[in-house]
């Protein structure tokens, strides 16, 4: 049974689960729509000393400023609120997590909203994705950090 994937409908920041009974986490492209401390907390709480979490998310660049116009559209269109880059290492390190690794996916991820721009799924949010990455407003990135 242990070589075997069971799947969980949980809330993410209130999971149920037995603390430090796991080795992994991982969030794809939901961040945005919770408090991070809180997530991290979480997951510090279910994860064991040296487990891992990863995440894929798009987050706005506040190296640059605050929320460009396009990324206000992008939290409009989804109902979200895109969390600048640099609050992701504040609440990381805020619940024992150490970054080991930060991809930036952004340019990888370009030609996907140019083909679903011109394809019958096109909602009206590609140009304000296309327009926040080539400007570099927001960052599209696999951040891995392991828990002290």
């Amino acid at each position: 049974m242990r070589d075997q994937v069971k799947y969980h409908l949980r809330n993410m920041l209130d999971t149920g689960f037995e603390t430090g009974s796991f080795r992994g986490a991982w969030n794809n492209e939901s961040t945005m729509y919770v408090d991070l401390y809180d997530l991290f907390a979480e997951h510090a709480r279910q994860l064991a000393p040296g487990g891992r979490y990863v995440t894929i998310t798009g987050c706005y660049n506040d190296v640059t400023g605050g929320r460009s116009r396009a990324v206000s559209q992008i939290d409009q269109h989804y109902i979200c609120n895109i969390h600048p880059r640099s609050e992701y290492f504040k609440a990381l390190a805020a619940n024992g997590f150490v970054p080991i690794a930060v991809v930036d996916l952004t340019a990888a991820t370009i030609p996907y909203w140019e083909l679903r721009e011109q394809s019958a799924v096109a909602t009206g949010i590609e140009k304000p994705f296309l327009t926040a990455y080539r400007e570099g407003s927001f960052h599209y990135l696999l951040i891995a950090a392991d828990r002290i």
